[in-house]
């Protein structure tokens, strides 16, 4: 089973691997090459390497509908609709993200008639900033977190040095009514804490 830091870690890989895909989307188009060519020559490359990867199929989804004459954008909406079945929430809002973007640069191009190479070149450089931002985020918050389990685990590292000492606190604790209160309370203190910093750190990624 994946840990949050390992979910965290694939989404960023993904958002990185978006980035590459969009630049050489933009060098294959600005070589000379269509854009149903572009998109039939990500697709063989990214299968061939890797089969399953979500951007292998967004690409065979995409070079599907330009063999088809219906164009890359009613494949990018058919990916973007299937893009709720992978199990990683993390990678979905990802993908989604990259979906939502290569739809509207196509749109933007169309509309304002902006070169589509020049667009996705630009969208690339703004996927890699929002990589090193996310990645500065998990950086800063591992010492609050770090902080966090050694406040959790230090009344457990005081019951055992009162151990070691040959006091009984356990005795203490659960043996007389004030300590069982004792006990009662500061685990509601120490549950409420953790809850609260745990809370913090998570809106700090989710806002930023």
């Amino acid at each position: 089973m994946t840990t949050r830091a390992e979910r965290a870690q694939s989404a960023e890989r993904l958002r990185s691997e978006a980035g590459q895909l969009l630049r050489q989307y933009a060098a294959l188009l600005q070589s000379g090459r269509s854009q149903p060519q572009a998109w039939a020559d990500l697709s063989a490359h990214l299968r061939s390497r890797t089969p399953g990867h979500p951007l292998a199929e967004v690409c065979a989804q995409a070079s599907a509908a330009e063999q088809a004459g219906l164009g890359a954008v009613v494949g990018l909406r058919r990916a973007l609709q299937n893009s709720s079945a992978p199990a990683d929430l993390r990678e979905t809002e990802v993908l989604r993200e990259v979906l939502v973007a290569l739809i509207s640069l196509h749109a933007l191009s169309q509309t304002t008639g902006a070169p589509l190479s020049e667009l996705c070149r630009r969208a690339a450089g703004a996927l890699d900033e929002a990589t090193a931002l996310h990645a500065a985020i998990r950086t800063a918050a591992a010492g609050p977190g770090l902080t966090q389990l050694l406040l959790t685990l230090l009344p457990a590292g005081g019951l055992g040095m009162g151990m070691m000492m040959g006091a009984s606190p356990l005795a203490v604790l659960l043996g007389t009514p004030w300590g069982a209160g004792a006990l009662f309370l500061g685990s509601g203190m120490l549950a409420l804490g953790r809850w609260w910093s745990s809370r913090l750190i998570r809106s700090v990624s989710q806002h930023v």
